[in-house]
């Protein structure tokens, strides 16, 4: 049954040559000797799964033989129309899809702090990735790279998928310039980056299904570095629904092949993310506590009545740290709850010393000093 779902306005989009260069790229063989007005493809894992593509995108019919067209290579690739339909609008780049499978995201929604911690963990990753691509070393003090921020800056980010939860986040291949003619044999950069997310994550969830967790950090030749950020990231990621597990996947794009096997899905157990935090953990070189300056506003202000009935306790702030917005709670004592309600109530921002202790999505500032609002 051809899915209707899909307006004209956006199938007229598409062009002919887009759609033959999907077809050519999963394997589609064209047959020879057809008409002008179509081009017939064969695939030879399906004996009698054909696609007729039409050549001319002004007829009439144009978007109702692309209907036919997109479902049927839906069908024969067991996804979504919509996935289908996404990647080949962006024929040249790479799609990274981040979804959140649960009992209660089958509606196509989530919890609104789980979205934002799934699309900025999402962003972390690929410019996790981008970083190893420039230096592959397990820990990034700082993802401030040029060709990294230049990747990050240039993807687009699609519409939410439904059947689950879902971010696609498109890669475009030349989002990096580089000189091919001094290296024709590169890849681009974009690709690099995407690959070795897949290849990276791919190891840590090998390694933990094989009960072999050593085996990431041991220096073997050909394999895939991994960094604490990476893991960072992906810890930001994680459903707070016990019951929910991640999907990781990629689409490449049509124009580039892969020259060798990537991984195109990985899958992310809830009962895994403790072992990532593990491996994050081994993965960041170990530095004594020191006290740093962090600026940052109120999100969320608990507390209860001490002895004297003055509010105090604790506090969910948001700050800037190693050049991301990051979760932290404090205890606060009653002088400070004061200008920290102040704060709340006026959007004002504060500043404050104390030391930062790492969590998985919400991190604490202990030992605080100077608590003082930005005048």
């Amino acid at each position: 049954m051809v899915d209707k779902s899909l307006p004209n306005s956006i199938l007229q989009l598409l062009k002919p040559q887009q759609v033959r260069g999907y077809a050519l790229a999963k394997g589609w063989q064209r047959v020879p000797g057809v008409n002008g007005d179509i081009a017939l493809f064969q695939h030879p894992d399906g004996k009698w799964d054909q696609l007729i593509v039409p050549m001319d995108e002004s007829l009439d019919d144009y978007p109702r033989r692309l209907r036919e067209v997109i479902d049927n290579l839906a069908n024969f690739e067991n996804r979504p129309v919509a996935e289908v339909l996404n990647d080949l609008l962006s024929p040249d780049a790479d799609i990274l899809r981040y979804r959140v499978i649960s009992p209660t995201t089958g509606r196509g929604t989530i919890p609104l702090v789980d979205g934002i911690q799934l699309l900025e963990g999402a962003k972390r990753s690929i410019l996790a990735a981008a970083c190893s691509v420039v230096q592959p070393n397990s820990y990034h003090p700082r993802m401030s790279r040029t060709e990294a921020q230049q990747l990050v800056n240039a993807c687009q980010l699609g519409q939410t998928e439904r059947g689950s939860y879902s971010v696609s986040i498109a890669c475009p291949l030349r989002a990096v310039e580089q000189d091919q003619d001094l290296l024709p044999d590169v890849e681009p950069f974009a690709r690099q980056a995407t690959a070795l997310l897949m290849r990276s994550i791919a190891r840590i969830v090998l390694a933990i299904e094989a009960d072999n967790v050593p085996a990431v950090f041991e220096d073997v030749p050909g394999a895939p570095v991994v960094s604490a950020n990476l893991c960072e990231a992906f810890l930001q990621v994680q459903p707070q629904d016990e019951q929910a597990i991640l999907d990781v996947t990629a689409s490449w794009a049509t124009t580039l092949p892969p020259k060798t096997p990537i991984p195109t899905k990985v899958r992310i157990k809830q009962e895994y993310f403790p072992i990532i935090q593990d491996i994050s953990r081994t993965l960041r070189p170990v530095l004594p506590p020191m006290a740093d300056l962090f600026v940052g506003y109120v999100a969320s202000l608990g507390g209860q009545p001490g002895e004297d009935g003055r509010m105090q306790g604790e506090a969910t702030l948001s700050i800037v740290h190693e050049e991301q917005i990051q979760s932290v709670r404090v205890d606060l004592s009653p002088e400070w709850w004061g200008i920290a309600h102040v704060a709340l109530g006026t959007h004002g921002i504060l500043r404050f010393r104390g030391v930062f202790h790492r969590g998985a999505r919400v991190h604490r500032i202990t030992n605080i000093t100077e608590f003082a609002p930005v005048q």
